[in-house]
């Protein structure tokens, strides 16, 4: 009989332990301080320094305005919030939207991340390829050393359009896909 409470007991404490382990409680890691709270929102000295570019200083004034900012915008929300906004047919349609486009943003940054140019040569060769391009007048052209960057951006702007075209049309098989042209006519 002793044997059912026993296991009981240790089914609680092992429960016990994994909620413990799974929540992330401020005791097990010392959390950045906040600087600005609007009801149960918090502004962390963290997110506040993630605002900063790394090479730029910024004036007490300037991260002082920053923060009042980032109240303002808090203010705004839970107002918006109160009065509904959140609910309202149109707005539903715009967040769902504009979840689509952070989403799809996302998959192409993930798929930007791999593309490169392979060496100087490649771009040598865009260059000499394309020698129209850098014409200055009916003698001269552009040295490649002053458009060596600009070459390399459309470079690999193009290769990452291949890229998502080659990617979209195999992954296009994997979706149902139907198009009503028939319907153009009542547009």
């Amino acid at each position: 009989m002793n044997f059912i409470p026993q296991k009981a007991n240790l089914a609680v404490q092992a429960l016990l332990c994994f909620a413990l382990f799974s929540c992330n409680l401020d005791f097990w890691s010392k959390s950045s301080p906040v600087i600005a709270e609007v009801e149960n929102s918090r502004l962390h000295i963290n997110e506040l320094k993630d605002t900063k570019e790394d090479s730029s200083s910024i004036s007490k004034e300037e991260w002082i305005l920053r923060i009042e900012s980032w109240v303002n915008f808090e203010v705004m929300y839970r107002e918006a919030l109160k009065r509904g906004l959140h609910k309202d047919s149109v707005t539903q349609k715009l967040i769902k939207n504009a979840e689509k486009k952070i989403l799809v943003d996302r998959l192409r940054l993930s798929m930007d991340s791999t593309v490169t140019v392979e060496s100087d040569n490649e771009l040598l060769d865009f260059y000499e390829k394309n020698k129209e391009l850098f014409r200055v007048d009916s003698a001269s052209f552009i040295p490649f050393s002053e458009v060596s960057e600009q070459i390399r951006s459309t470079t690999l702007s193009e290769k990452r359009m291949n890229r998502e075209k080659k990617w979209l049309t195999e992954t296009k098989n994997l979706y149902s896909i139907e198009i009503y042209p028939q319907y153009l006519d009542s547009l």
